[in-house]
């Protein structure tokens, strides 16, 4: 038997808990992303820079528009991952040291650096939010930037720097 004036509670009830638990579900799946985005990143930046250690210009699957190292290394960072990232959204910075003394001491000198040369790859993603539009509402961020880096030796190589 129902009390008088009661009629509807439970659903009322189920639609509050309902979306507390849709947007626990929702804040989940937007973490998950974001996390599997930046471990993509971060698989990337290690991946090009393994390349970059080596002096190479070009690796034999590189389109035919890639002529030189700086080239290679953009490209394996947005393509390392298939298509999780977009390439259009990826900023590859590369700096050179002489020595691993001189890190944190001296600017670097842009590029990937010669034969022997310490080398610092830095990689940031912009990632926009799956839940870009509430956020927007509650006045949130739009995106999260990832960042990945890496520090490197070259090895001993006498390729020119492109």
């Amino acid at each position: 038997m129902t009390r008088p004036g009661s009629r509807g509670v439970a659903s009322a009830e189920f639609s509050f808990l309902f979306l507390a638990i849709l947007a626990v579900v929702i804040g989940l799946v937007e973490v998950t992303w974001q996390a599997t985005v930046a471990a993509a990143l971060d698989r990337a930046t290690l991946r090009a820079s393994r390349f970059g250690v080596t002096g190479q210009a070009t690796r034999p699957d590189t389109p035919a528009g890639i002529t030189c190292r700086s080239q290679t290394v953009r490209w394996l960072v947005a393509n390392a991952t298939g298509s999780i990232l977009t390439p259009a959204r990826i900023q590859v910075t590369t700096g050179a040291h002489d020595s691993a003394v001189d890190l944190g001491v001296a600017p670097p000198v842009a590029g990937e650096g010669t034969g022997g040369q310490v080398v610092t790859y830095t990689v940031l993603y912009t990632e926009p939010f799956l839940t870009g539009a509430w956020l927007r509402v509650i006045g949130g961020p739009e995106h999260v930037v990832h960042r990945a880096a890496v520090v490197v030796k070259n090895e001993a190589f006498d390729n020119a720097v492109c």
